[in-house]
């Protein structure tokens, strides 16, 4: 009796975890790798070991000795707050760039020319905080005039929809083109009488994290970095229906894929992205995941019970 009770009982056990693991999230780094630097995700095509990135334009540095564990994009010398394979970005901290501001020295543009990065054009806005003053967007052909304010007036013809927060009188947003790779802002002076170029800010963001964070935009000048989101471009199987990338205007460039509705796991991995519904077919065909598990799980029992 006891031999019997001890066997259902492992059974069960093999049983239970079966359904968990099958349960659990689909793996997102390459097999064998670590997944996360503390509490930070870190899919492929990111890797923290040589073994585990893409290439080194995808090393994950993890400093382990900071409490939490801080992560940091190699090649850009940017600190990761999240990298998500759902939206194909990863948020990193981005500098608040200052002009003539006490206490700060002016910012530098941000380059990622000669990586495969890209500021999200989806998930990030073109801030730009100041009075009297005329924003540029440099990096684009030709330079694109974001903005014109005075303290009466207001002039802009890439302005998005005004929000409680950010008016457009001495602050406005911005959409930015896809695939940019410079963030050279150039903020000047439109009053030729004003006494000084007063303090001037510009910088990327998320625009949710904008809205849910920031009451004052003039206060952003005691701020050094805000969130913001990077895509990468990737040469993936232009015939995949399961993927869905962000293209240029000649389609030669592609960033930020993603799996389609109704697929699921890394379109990076080797799996690729498997269809949740079968009614959704992939082209090239993979062991999906789940199944894996049934699979072994079965195994298991099978020998588990000719062995005992």
């Amino acid at each position: 009796m006891d031999r019997m009770v001890s066997r259902l009982v492992v059974k069960m056990t093999l049983l239970v975890l079966m359904f968990q693991l099958a349960k659990a999230a689909a793996p997102v780094a390459k097999f064998g790798c670590p997944d996360r630097c503390g509490a930070i995700s870190i899919p492929y095509p990111f890797g923290t070991r040589k073994e585990c990135y893409m290439d080194e334009r995808f090393a994950i540095e993890c400093n382990e000795t900071a409490n939490p564990p801080r992560a940091f994009i190699s090649r850009i010398k940017m600190e990761v707050l999240n990298i998500s394979v759902k939206t194909a970005t990863a948020t990193v901290k981005s500098p608040v760039i200052s002009f003539n501001c006490i206490g700060r020295v002016d910012g530098v543009p941000l380059n990622l020319t000669g990586t495969p990065f890209v500021f999200s054009s989806k998930r990030n806005l073109f801030v730009a905080v100041g009075c009297d003053t005329r924003a540029f967007m440099t990096g684009t052909e030709p330079d694109l005039v974001v903005w014109e304010s005075t303290w009466g007036n207001l002039e802009s013809n890439v302005r998005l929809q005004e929000n409680k927060m950010c008016s457009g009188q001495n602050c406005s947003l911005a959409r930015i083109p896809s695939l940019l790779q410079v963030f050279n802002p150039r903020l000047v002076s439109t009053n030729a009488n004003q006494v000084g170029e007063g303090c001037k800010l510009a910088f990327l963001v998320n625009p949710t994290w904008f809205e849910s964070n920031i009451s004052d935009p003039f206060a952003m000048q005691y701020r050094d970095y805000v969130p913001m989101d990077l895509g990468w471009m990737m040469n993936l199987n232009d015939n995949d229906i399961s993927t869905h990338c962000e293209e240029s205007h000649n389609q030669s460039s592609k960033s930020e894929c993603v799996c389609e509705d109704g697929f699921e796991v890394n379109p990076y991995l080797e799996l690729g992205c498997t269809g949740k519904n079968s009614s959704l077919k992939k082209k090239s065909c993979y062991f999906y995941y789940p199944n894996f598990i049934f699979f072994l799980g079965f195994i298991l029992l099978f020998l588990f019970e000719r062995l005992f």
